[in-house]
């Protein structure tokens, strides 16, 4: 396959991951490093004095469309993750190969033997309309994919459709410190449902703390989630400060006593973590 398609089918794949714009950058790249020992190629082009003697001494789809080479490259990753978005990049350019009429020697150099991924008729040839049907497949797929990158990936995109209060639960937690909000079905104790959309001030625990109409609920102490999609407060985020000791607030805050989240308002006595939009402190007690 050429360099393009190569490209928009790691893209693509990135975007769906959830990968952020240097991680796909990186994945773009290593989708097309394979076809280094290729001159003809797009990147043999642009690196012609090296990819000339690389096709000379190696030949086109020998050892730099090998699985060992690239998952290597990929393992390197542990200790330096742009190696793992490389590796991963270029191992999908060599099963994407295995869709070709020719294959790949995906284990070479310990073994010359050509793997496919389907039988003849339903293997693609390089530069053929077939390839421009997978290239505009997967552009588009990648141009889809934003939006699920957006929204953080799969997982994500799934939570929000179905509402799943554990998935938005783990969204929450990756957030930091953004502000987010959570919008969904809340069932009270009492067993009332109702339908509710609060500011998240914090975990408790495996629960949550809420800013509820005039007062914060705490889950699961006052109720639980039946379904629940976490919306995000795009360019707003938390301030936080860690109190040793004491201190008189100057504005309205929300405070940490180290279980359970309080709300402050100017001039009373807050310790812990404290958590706001402007927090002002006077001298600690």
């Amino acid at each position: 396959m050429t360099g393009p398609t190569h490209i928009a089918i790691a893209v693509s794949c990135g975007i769906i991951a959830g990968a952020g714009r240097p991680d796909l950058a990186l994945l773009a790249g290593g989708a097309i490093l394979p076809d280094m020992d290729a001159p003809q190629s797009f990147i043999g082009r642009v690196f012609f004095p090296i990819s000339v003697p690389l096709n000379k001494w190696l030949g086109h789809r020998g050892p730099f469309h090998s699985f060992w080479l690239w998952g290597l490259v990929a393992l390197v990753g542990v200790i330096w993750k742009p190696a793992f978005v490389i590796g991963a990049g270029a191992l999908l350019h060599i099963f994407a190969d295995c869709a070709t009429v020719s294959g790949v020697r995906a284990f070479s150099p310990w073994s010359q033997k050509l793997f496919v991924l389907f039988k003849r008729d339903w293997r693609i040839k390089t530069g053929t309309p077939a390839e421009i049907i997978i290239l505009v497949v997967f552009g588009s797929f990648a141009w889809a994919g934003g939006y699920v990158g957006a929204m953080g990936g799969i997982r994500a995109m799934i939570g929000h459709l179905t509402g799943a209060p554990k998935i938005m639960m783990e969204e929450y937690r990756a957030k930091g410190l953004q502000k987010c909000r959570v919008k969904g079905n809340f069932r009270w104790n009492s067993g009332k449902i109702e339908a509710i959309d609060w500011l998240i001030i914090g975990t408790e625990g495996k629960g949550l703390a809420l800013q509820g109409k005039d007062k914060i609920i705490h889950t699961p102490k006052h109720g639980v989630f039946l379904k629940a999609r976490l919306k995000p407060i795009k360019g707003e985020k938390w301030e936080v400060v860690q109190l040793r000791g004491w201190a008189k607030t100057e504005n309205t805050i929300y405070f940490l006593d180290g279980k359970k989240w309080h709300t402050a308002t100017a001039g009373e006595v807050v310790w812990g973590q404290i958590l706001g939009n402007k927090i002002a402190l006077e001298n600690n007690l």
